[in-house]
């Protein structure tokens, strides 16, 4: 089965942070994780604000 559009999404924004910060992919996680906690938004409209 192939993942959902805000899985793919997701990890998108996860290889956008992880290639322009120049992350591990486990750290380049915690960033929409940490906007997330501060924000108020789902975490799919923030990878979506990421990409």
């Amino acid at each position: 089965m192939r993942p959902g559009p805000a899985i793919r999404a997701i990890c998108r924004a996860i290889g956008i942070v992880v290639t322009l910060a120049g992350l591990r992919a486990e750290d380049g996680r915690d960033v929409p994780r940490e906007i997330l906690q501060h924000t108020d938004i789902k975490m799919r409209h923030v990878a979506e604000l990421i990409v």
